[in-house]
């Protein structure tokens, strides 16, 4: 009788363990699943109305740099920044007037992500922007 209680005894514990260890398991995969999430960036690029400036918004996660950078199709470098801030959000309006006629890539670099972003210039005898 002392046998059969003590076995069972030590069943029940070791079911209750095994139980303790799934739960843990699932908070912890739940954790890496949002942190996983978050590491995406969500990046928009806008025409201004009326003029000939484009805005770049950014959402990021809160604690990593973001890499911008504006390029023309021969690889010309024209604008260069690291946004270090611990602010989630970045938003930037770039003034396009001064630039010639041609297609421009925004290229953002996001812990090992690369999100690219076109804008074409086509000058008539006003500047057209397009988006692609």
């Amino acid at each position: 009788m002392k046998i059969s209680l003590i076995s069972n005894f030590l069943c029940a514990a070791a079911y209750t363990l095994s139980l303790a260890s799934f739960t843990t398991d699932k908070k912890k995969n739940h954790a890496e699943s949002e942190t996983a999430g978050r590491t995406t960036i969500q990046a928009s690029l806008y025409k201004l109305a009326d003029s000939n400036k484009v805005k770049l918004s950014v959402d990021k996660s809160d604690d990593d740099k973001l890499k911008i950078t504006l390029k023309d199709k021969s690889g010309q470098l024209y604008y260069s920044e690291v946004y270090n801030e611990k602010d989630s959000k970045y938003r930037r309006v770039f003034d396009l007037n001064d630039m010639n006629d041609g297609k421009y890539t925004f290229e953002l670099f996001y812990n090992k992500q690369k999100v690219t972003k076109t804008v074409e210039i086509q000058s008539k005898n006003d500047k057209y922007i397009s988006l692609n």
